[in-house]
């Protein structure tokens, strides 16, 4: 039993060491490679780097577009108070039906506003979680390889 398993991590250990051999042959053979800096963006944390760059990217266009729609809607509810009081009186109800539902309205954008702001604030943080989840399923995966079965 105990030559088996160290045959398996011998065979397991070989074979990480002979791979990550092979590529740092592979990358130094490589003249393309070796122009590239050591923070290149092709890489895996890379990737990361610019999807983060990007969500937070996405998140500060949202907010301004949000904000602008919430000043337009709040400058439409001051125009209609602004009617209300120049309105005769057949019209005033009339008026304030429209100011309650552009309150209404605003009400509403600015609490969908703010539950999609939170989403976007907190993909990051899901995208970290996803990461660290397949992190411990690898290693899971090779201590169960190394440990006689998948």
């Amino acid at each position: 039993m105990k030559s088996r398993f160290f045959f398996r991590s011998m065979l397991a250990f070989s074979l990480l060491t002979g791979s990550a051999a092979v590529i740092s042959q592979a990358h130094a053979a490589d003249p393309a490679a070796a122009t590239q800096s050591s923070t290149s963006q092709n890489d895996f944390l890379g990737n990361l780097t610019q999807k983060e760059d990007r969500a937070n990217t996405r998140l500060q266009n949202y907010q301004a577009q949000s904000k602008a729609a919430q000043e337009q809607r709040t400058q439409k509810i001051q125009s209609l108070k602004d009617q209300y009081t120049n309105a005769p009186a057949n019209q005033k109800a009339s008026i304030q039906k429209q100011i309650n539902n552009e309150r209404d309205k605003l009400n509403t954008t600015r609490t969908e506003q703010t539950q999609r702001l939170q989403t976007l604030k907190n993909a990051p943080q899901e995208q970290k979680n996803r990461l660290n989840a397949l992190g411990k399923k690898s290693r899971s995966d090779a201590s169960n390889f190394l440990n006689g079965g998948l």
